[in-house]
């Protein structure tokens, strides 16, 4: 008799383990469907920098600092800098198939990234200031506005 209870217990401990854990799944899921995207704008560049190279992170920044202040005060918008020589940032090499110093605007909701854009057309727009903050603030302005 004692062992039949046992049974009983064991199923019973069972089903609330099973179903607590079914709960906590759809808890997680629906908190990552409701998380809201985070949009990313990275400057990737090498030890080694040219006027260019220096002018387009400047540049870059200004715009996105200028017309997203509250986008990157609230967090949605987060400006980054990251040299691919050191080790540690290498694998972005790879991951955006960089060859040259380049703007990443990239989509992250939670951990994953969802997309990501090369906004290669900086390096054509150096001699023009008004042109190239357009073209930054309008790359970012449509991930922005998803």
């Amino acid at each position: 008799m004692a062992t039949n209870i046992q049974k009983l217990v064991f199923v019973v401990f069972t089903v609330i383990i099973f179903l607590a854990g079914e709960t906590g799944a759809d808890d997680k899921e629906t908190k990552m469907s409701s998380e809201k995207a985070k949009i990313i704008v990275s400057y990737f560049y090498t030890t080694y920098r040219c006027p260019s190279c220096e002018k387009i992170e400047k540049w870059s920044y200004e715009a996105i600092k200028d017309s997203f202040p509250e986008a990157l005060k609230d967090g949605r918008l987060i400006w980054r800098a990251v040299n691919v020589d050191k080790p540690e940032n290498k694998h972005f090499i790879k991951d955006y198939n960089l060859f040259t110093k380049s703007l990443i605007i990239s989509e992250l909701k939670g951990e994953k990234e969802m997309k990501w854009e090369n906004m290669d057309k900086v390096w054509q727009l150096l001699r023009d200031q008004e042109n190239f903050f357009s073209y930054v603030t309008l790359g970012v302005k449509k991930y922005l506005e998803k």
